[in-house]
């Protein structure tokens, strides 16, 4: 049996496992693929973010020279009048400047503070050629300039007559926190953490929220320059988590699912083995038990047979003869309708159909009337079996029938694994906390540890040395108690030890009630 159970193990363990581990491999390959895909999409979204905060800013800056860049005399009025208004409803911008790019000197400057005005600078030449080349082809570009914890903005005027040069001074802190400030919060709302930072200094000058700067170091911001603000850089994280974090716990989620398909498998995998090999043990116990009723049956048949013939013949002389043979008939017979029965009660117990009659009974009583109708059988086994009654009252709800056939199935089995001559049986019964026991105590070969756990299923039967052979029986017995026990609402239990005796417990609740 045991090699077809490998056999069967084998061949289930590589129908499930080649699949199952291919699909695995599959799977477990591409997860940090896929947290990599889930990664680049997340930075590829931030990124868009910090686009747009750029490309806003852009928008603000395009608005700021369309206003100045007019075909107005820089040093007018009206281009004063302009200035300012772009000062006032822009606090930013500091100062204002126009310088002639003929370098006649021609300076016309526009600010509230004449200090400020002195921080222009006037920008590198080869700049300024580019910027006119830029103009030539149409594209009107915006270049910085750090002027020191000021920033600088200049384009060429297209709209002028003369070659103008347009200068602005800007506080970088107040262009965020002013101009910046509103679509930082509008793009964060509850979802992103947003902060500008000062590459020079490593200070943060504006954020959506505070957090502590050992949350700052855990955490990892993508970051992007801001365009007009050169030494400025934003930065951006999901606010609950970050993208790498998302992404891990993602791929950690889908490998947690794969490994539960796998076990859940590997589980199901086991169990059907389990299940096969309690079959196949179930079967051979079913073989074992036709062949050993078999042989039961065949012994009294033969000899009833055997007897009958003999007696039809009339080769009996004597009529004491006779009568021994037909009393051997008797007895045979009696054994096969034992037998007989046993199958038809099993059979019953096992498809439920043994109807119970519950009825309140003294133990102290009913016991000493099932020992004594088993004489004849301690007489012919040599056993000397003592009774022991307990000293409080022993009520319990109990069928009688199926009472009486627990204790001879405890008695039978006492005297079929005792000693050969003059064995000894004791029945008693004890009060407990919550149960009334009745144990039935032998002094025979007793149980092995490894075998106790085993002599209450169904067919099973110890079959170590030629004990087998010895004690005949269909391995029914012990199961059919243990479901009759069920049945009464109690237990049987088994203390034993090898070459010392056994002890049977019957466990009946300690309850004047119906506990079927």
């Amino acid at each position: 049996m045991s090699r077809t159970v490998v056999r069967i193990s084998i061949i289930l363990l590589v129908i499930v496992s080649l699949p199952l581990g291919f699909y695995l491999t599959r799977e477990l390959s591409t997860l940090d693929e896929n947290e990599a895909m889930v990664e680049r999409v997340f930075d590829a979204q931030l990124g868009s973010i910090l686009l747009s905060l750029n490309q806003y800013s852009e928008n603000l800056v395009s608005r700021w020279v369309q206003s100045l860049d007019q075909p107005i005399a820089v040093d007018g009025e009206l281009m004063e009048v302009l200035a300012r208004n772009q000062m006032d409803n822009n606090p930013s911008i500091e100062a204002i400047r126009f310088m002639g790019l003929d370098w006649d000197g021609a300076v016309t400057t526009y600010s509230e503070n004449e200090t400020v005005a002195l921080i222009f600078e006037t920008p590198p030449t080869e700049t300024v050629e580019k910027l006119k080349e830029f103009l030539a082809a149409n594209y009107q570009k915006v270049e910085t300039l750090i002027s020191g914890d000021k920033t600088q903005l200049y384009f060429l005027l297209k709209n002028n007559e003369k070659q103008m040069l347009c200068q602005l001074l800007i506080d970088p802190i107040s262009y965020i926190e002013q101009n910046l400030g509103s679509r930082i919060q509008e793009v964060a709302q509850d979802i992103f953490y947003l902060e500008i930072t000062d590459t020079l200094s490593n200070s943060i000058v504006y954020s959506t929220e505070v957090i502590q700067e050992h949350e700052r170091e855990e955490t990892k911001l993508q970051k992007a320059h801001l365009w007009y603000l050169p030494h400025y850089e934003a930065g951006i994280r999901l606010k609950a988590k970050t993208v790498k974090e998302l992404a891990t716990e993602r791929s950690q989620q889908s490998s947690y699912i794969l490994w539960g398909m796998a076990l859940v498998v590997l589980f199901g995998l086991g169990f059907v083995i389990w299940s096969i090999r309690r079959e196949m043990k179930l079967a051979e116990l079913k073989s074992e038990f036709v062949s050993n009723v078999s042989h039961e049956i065949r012994t009294p048949l033969a000899l009833i047979s055997m007897y009958a013939e003999t007696l039809m013949l009339k080769r009996v002389k004597t009529e004491e003869k006779q009568a021994d043979y037909l009393k051997t008939i008797h007895h045979e017979s009696n054994r096969l309708a034992d037998i007989v029965n046993r199958i038809l009660n099993f059979s019953r117990i096992e498809k439920n159909k043994r109807k119970y009659e519950f009825r309140l009974h003294d133990l102290n009583k009913l016991v000493p009337k099932i020992i004594d109708s088993c004489k004849k059988h301690f007489e012919v086994n040599d056993v000397k079996c003592t009774f022991l009654p307990s000293d409080d009252e022993v009520f319990v709800m109990l069928d009688k029938e199926a009472f009486s056939d627990m204790i001879m199935n405890l008695i039978d089995n006492s005297i079929k694994y005792g000693k050969e001559k003059e064995k000894r049986m004791e029945v008693r019964i004890l009060k407990k906390k919550k149960y009334i026991w009745l144990e039935v105590e032998d002094d025979g070969i007793g149980i092995s540890a490894k075998n106790q756990k085993y002599i209450f299923d169904q067919f099973y039967r110890v079959t170590e040395g030629d004990l087998a052979q010895k004690a005949k029986g269909s391995g029914l017995g012990l199961n059919m108690v243990k479901k009759m026990m069920s049945a009464h609402g109690g237990l049987i239990a088994v203390r034993s030890k090898l070459g010392e005796g056994s002890t049977f417990i019957l466990k009946f609740p300690d309850k004047k009630e119906n506990h079927a």
